[in-house]
């Protein structure tokens, strides 16, 4: 195996390590020492590598969101491409949703590690803003998209529309629903959708084949 290659696999050994404890244990009581005891490496590599734990929780977390490694942006992954492209309002919409919860569902139990971490750490808490902003900015294309396809509800303008999706369809939203409350993934899918299109498209508006295909299709109304 090459060094780049060796190199490779032993940061994303380490980013697989820090995934589980992190998401175990919590930031406090994950230390260094114990990521590269459990990885396998020494605790010198960890810092030469990431630099700081902060850093290291940053980059588990983006890792654990897309479910890959070396992820692409979100407006670049192949599934908002399709979102962004497709030439129905409501499918557009329902793919969004499809896909983008359940990156929901794969980061949320790093939450409570870069919530924490945030406190402290003004690089990790630069970290969340921005993801936040990314967020909305994706959340912004997609309510472009929509408007071009076939308006929005009366009332609204482009702005007020992103501030609606981007408060809904929220991690707190799904940290209520879905992990306090104990709401199945489908049906939390079915009540988003259901919600923004109630929102946000123009009320004459319908595609009864929006969620063909999809996994929460038989919870929506």
């Amino acid at each position: 195996m090459r060094r780049a290659d060796r190199a490779r696999a032993t940061r994303r050994r380490i980013i697989e390590t820090a995934a589980q404890l992190f998401e175990a244990d919590g930031y406090a009581d994950t230390t260094m020492e114990r990521v590269a005891d459990e990885a396998g490496v020494a605790v010198q590599t960890l810092y030469y590598t990431f630099g700081t734990k902060g850093q290291l929780l940053c980059e588990t977390m983006e890792f654990a969101a897309a479910g890959t490694h070396d992820p692409v942006p979100v407006q670049q992954r192949p599934w908002m491409t399709e979102a962004l492209s497709e030439r129905s309002a409501a499918r557009s919409l329902a793919l969004a949703i499809e896909h983008g919860t359940d990156v929901y569902q794969r980061a949320a139990p790093l939450w409570p590690a870069v919530n924490a971490a945030a406190v402290t750490d003004r690089g990790v808490a630069e970290y969340w803003e921005g993801v936040a902003a990314g967020r909305r900015a994706g959340m912004q294309q997609l309510v472009s998209h929509l408007e071009s396809l076939v308006g929005l509800r009366g009332g609204l303008d482009g702005d007020i529309a992103t501030d609606i999706m981007f408060v809904v369809n929220s991690h707190a939203t799904f940290q209520v629903l879905v992990i306090q409350s104990g709401w199945e993934l489908p049906r939390f899918k079915g009540w988003l959708y259901s919600t923004l299109a109630q929102q946000l498209l123009p009320a004459d508006y319908q595609d009864a084949t929006a969620t063909q295909g999809l996994s929460y299709r038989d919870w929506t109304s």
